[in-house]
């Protein structure tokens, strides 16, 4: 395929999700209750929940007495209320939560990952962090660990690089799992702009994604501290 139709194909997909959204039903609040109606201002669903969520993928995530389940564009309830916790689908998953284990579900409201993580995030390019027995890692799609739950904490990727903790101290690896940057930041976050902000020895500083030094932190002092 030549770069034309691959830029027309691409186009195309793009248009097509910006209608289907476009007509997907809008929610509303009344009362503060959440209801939705289409693009015409009818009704679908009376204002009776006590929270949801756009549509994506199709279905919509709503409250109803403190628990969490899901509705089709029609307003029906497709996937019951019986989550302590969840996430809006997509591509064709959802993260929940029930009896304090995590794991994500289809839109069929099949258990597509097992119930077992004590915390669970979102999908990220592909791969999701997850909690179990005290240690981090990092699953795909199928539920298979990508990146071996074996850290003593870790962040979320961001710019293609995760933080991760081994006993006291914090390094970075990338979504196969190979270290970029070695154990040795008594704290570190998520990559914004090519650089991501670290502690060590008391000092914060920014580093870019080959562990270089770019620059210190300014900290204003506190109106307490200055009196101090």
């Amino acid at each position: 395929m030549n770069h034309s139709n691959q830029f027309t194909g691409l186009f195309i997909g793009l248009l097509f999700s910006a209608i289907m959204y476009s007509q997907s039903p809008e929610r509303f609040y009344q009362n503060g209750k959440c209801g939705y109606r289409d693009k015409s201002g009818t009704i679908i669903v009376t204002p009776k929940y006590e929270a949801g969520s756009d549509f994506y993928d199709g279905l919509a995530l709503v409250l109803q007495g403190g628990k969490r389940g899901y509705l089709n564009e029609k307003g029906e309830v497709v996937i019951p209320f019986i989550y302590d916790d969840a996430s809006a689908f997509y591509d064709g998953l959802a993260r929940v939560t029930q009896n304090s284990k995590s794991g994500f579900i289809n839109k069929d409201g099949k258990i597509a990952i097992t119930m077992e993580y004590d915390l669970a995030d979102d999908f990220i390019n592909g791969l999701a962090r997850v909690q179990k027995d005290g240690k981090y890692g990092y699953i795909d799609k199928t539920g298979k660990p990508i990146i071996p739950i074996q850290y003593s904490d870790a962040r979320n990727f961001s710019e293609g690089v995760a933080a991760v903790k081994q006993g006291s101290k914090w390094g970075f690896i990338n979504p196969k799992g190979d270290m970029l940057i070695a154990f040795k930041y008594d704290e570190a976050y998520l990559f914004q702009n090519s650089m991501v902000e670290v502690r060590m020895d008391g000092k914060e500083f920014y580093i870019d994604k080959a562990g270089k030094f770019v620059k210190e932190i300014e900290r204003r002092e506190s109106e307490e501290e200055k009196g101090k």
